[in-house]
Formats: structure tokens, C-alpha cells, sequence
């Protein structure tokens, strides 16, 4: 177990700046999750931090000890690839031993370890089988039980359940939750899967073209924004964000983008009443829209309600998704199973501008 430090870390390929100043400070025993579009850098940070790319400035530490120039047999992790990278001439049980016979472990104890991790993962009628006699999934639950063996200071993932059909990834999510609340082993995980960093993760970093946004929890992350980037990034379905112009009217402060014109509440307004008259990035997630007529838990009036047009319905089950258009914008909402949209028709709907966002057009930072 080990604190992990990036300390202004940096990667260039030639021209190319993959990961650009960036500091982490990844706390002992923490579940951190690196989160980001594909090419923002976050599988280059995982490999620095294995030592399988030198950085090309910053430091690593993991624990008290500057690893930068530590080869990473030294550096005492454990990684799991998105690509397998097992031994095809070796079997499952072998696999999953190989790197507890280099240490020179008990034989009794890798076999306690390898068994315990092979039951975990469900794959006890699998080890006498090589690699090509496993489907994608099955390798991919061999490459990390492999790491999980060694019972490393740290744990680097990198998409390891990506391969995995929808059951299996939940089942093995959860193991990994309980494995590392059990282990305490710091374990930082690269996903694209939002589902996954939101439930898995003590706190989220999210990365975008090599840069950090924002690290929080992922309640915080949810709630409070720092940028247009990660409100839109974060949740699915995404954050609605919007073009839009601020104005006064009668001592209030209206949010305006036709046709909507609604009335920011007392305290948001306060913040940004120097503001009237500017553009803004104005920001409302599909779950604080609710359909009138269902009686929504939030006080209705003609200043938070607007009607808008259907363009598309999908039942999830519980709640329906429903893909308005208001003017030039089209907003999704998030609507009990139980609303009475219909395809084509106008729908009156009310926003709860309690938990709305502003965001500063040229800036794109949070303003409320």
C-alpha cells in the first residue's frame, strides 16, 4: 500500500504533448478513477506511472521513493493491459502463478492465491486452459487475476473489464469493489465507462487532452462542475448546455435562450447580477426536468416551466428519455414512466433551476 504523487508530470511524443503538467496526489489505500475521451492522455499517465514510458518531465512517486528512473520490476505494481498480454504457450494456472514463482513465493501460497483469485473471478473449470481456448472475456478475467495475486503496493488498470459482456461486468465491478475495500491495495483505474468511474471510484479525475479538469469525488463531480468540459463529459445522458444571454427584469435575473426565459433563483442571481447582459453557457441535467403534468416535487410557475416539442422517445423502464427541441437547441430530459409525451407533440415541462449551472461563455469556467 502507497501514496502515489505526480508532480507536474509531462509526455511528448516528438510534437505530439500526450500528458501536459499534471499533478495527482493519489492518497494511500484510494480508489482513484482516470476518466476522459479517447486520446486525452489517461493510459499515458498509467504507463509513466509503470515506468513503461519515460516522462519527459515531472516526478513519480510511489510512497516516499522518486520512481522515474526505477525500472518497473522495481517499482512493486501490478497492471492490467486492455489488451490481455498473457503467455499463450502457458496455461491459465500458470499465468496467474508466473509472477509469484519470479518472487520466489511458498508453493503453498501461490496456489492459496491463485485459487482464492480463480474462484473470485470464476475461473476455476478454466485453469488447465491456454489463452486461445478462452473466449475475450475469460482472457481478459486471467489478465486480472494475474494482477491481483501479486498483491502489489499499487494496482494500474486500464480498461480491464471493457471485454467483458454487461452481466460479467457488473458481477466483476462489484468483486473489484469489495476486493480492494478488503485488500486496501491503491488501485488507479482508466475507464471511458462514466457507470463504472461513477461507481467505483473514492474520487474521479478527469482528463482532456492531457490536462486535468477536475478531480473530486463523484457526487461533487455531478453536483459541482468546474467546467463546461466536465459537465458535459460527466453524466449520461449529458448535461444540456446552451448558448444563452442573462437579463434583468422587475429585479430579477432571467436566464434567456429562445424561446426559453427562466428566472434564476435568489442566490444564483446574487452571484451573477454583475453580470446581466453577457453571454453565458447555461447548463440543466435531463433528471431536473420533469413533466407538469405529473405533479413534479419542485414548485411550478410560469418563470421555470416552458412547452417544447417531442422529437423522440426512449422507454428505459423506470423513466423514459425524451429528446425535446426548444428553438435551435434540443434538450434531453429524463421523464417518469408514467408521462404522457407523445412524439410530435408539444410537452410542458418545468425545470428545476435550483440545480441548474452557469457557465462563462468565453472562459467556459463555472460561474454558479
Amino acid at each position: 500500500m502507497a501514496q502515489v504523487l505526480l508532480n507536474n508530470l509531462s509526455k511528448h511524443f516528438r510534437r505530439v504533448v500526450a500528458v501536459d503538467d499534471l499533478t495527482l496526489d493519489i492518497k494511500d489505500t484510494e480508489f482513484l478513477v482516470l476518466v476522459g475521451p479517447s486520446g486525452c492522455g489517461k493510459t499515458t499517465v498509467l504507463r509513466c506511472i509503470a515506468g513503461l514510458e519515460e516522462a519527459s518531465g515531472g516526478e513519480i512517486y510511489i510512497g516516499d521513493r522518486l520512481v522515474n528512473d526505477v525500472s518497473p520490476k522495481d517499482r512493486d505494481i501490478a497492471m492490467v493491459f486492455q489488451n490481455y498480454a498473457l503467455y499463450p504457450h502457458m496455461n491459465v494456472n500458470d499465468n496467474m502463478a508466473f509472477g509469484l514463482k519470479l518472487r520466489k513465493l511458498p508453493k503453498p501460497e501461490i496456489k492459496r492465491r491463485v485459487n482464492e483469485t480463480a474462484e473470485m473471478l470464476g475461473l476455476q473449470e478454466l485453469l488447465a486452459r491456454k489463452p486461445r481456448e478462452l473466449s475475450g472475456g475469460q482472457r481478459q478475467r486471467v489478465a486480472l487475476g494475474r494482477a491481483i495475486v501479486r498483491e502489489p503496493k499499487v494496482f494500474l488498470m486500464d480498461e480491464p473489464l471493457s471485454n467483458l459482456d454487461a452481466k460479467l461486468r457488473v458481477q466483476t465491478r462489484a468483486e473489484l469493489i469489495k476486493l480492494h475495500r478488503r485488500l486496501g491495495i491503491t488501485t488507479i483505474y482508466v475507464t471511458h465507462d462514466q457507470m463504472e468511474a461513477m461507481t467505483m471510484g473514492d474520487r474521479i479525475a478527469v482528463l482532456n487532452d492531457g490536462r486535468m479538469q477536475q478531480v473530486d469525488t463523484p457526487l461533487e463531480l455531478y453536483n459541482h462542475p468546474t467546467n463546461v468540459f466536465v459537465a458535459g463529459f460527466i453524466g449520461s445522458p449529458a448535461m444540456n448546455l446552451m448558448g444563452a444571454k442573462l437579463e434583468g427584469m422587475d429585479g430579477e435575473v432571467y436566464v434567456r435562450t429562445d424561446p426559453l426565459a427562466l428566472r434564476l433563483p435568489a442566490d444564483y442571481a446574487s452571484k451573477v447580477r454583475d453580470r446581466v447582459g453577457r453571454e453565458v453557457v447555461f447548463g440543466v441535467r435531463p433528471d431536473d426536468i420533469y413533466d407538469r403534468s405529473l405533479n413534479p416535487p419542485i414548485a411550478v410557475s410560469d418563470t421555470n416551466a416552458a412547452t417544447l416539442a417531442v422529437d423522440v422517445l426512449e422507454p428505459m423502464g423506470s423513466t423514459v428519455h425524451a429528446y425535446l427541441t426548444a428553438g435551435e437547441h434540443s434538450v434531453t430530459a429524463d421523464l417518469d414512466a408514467e408521462t404522457g409525451a407523445r412524439v410530435g407533440e408539444p410537452l410542458e415541462v418545468v425545470f428545476d433551476m435550483e440545480k441548474t449551472h452557469l457557465f462563462d461563455a468565453e472562459t467556459e469556467e463555472a460561474l454558479v
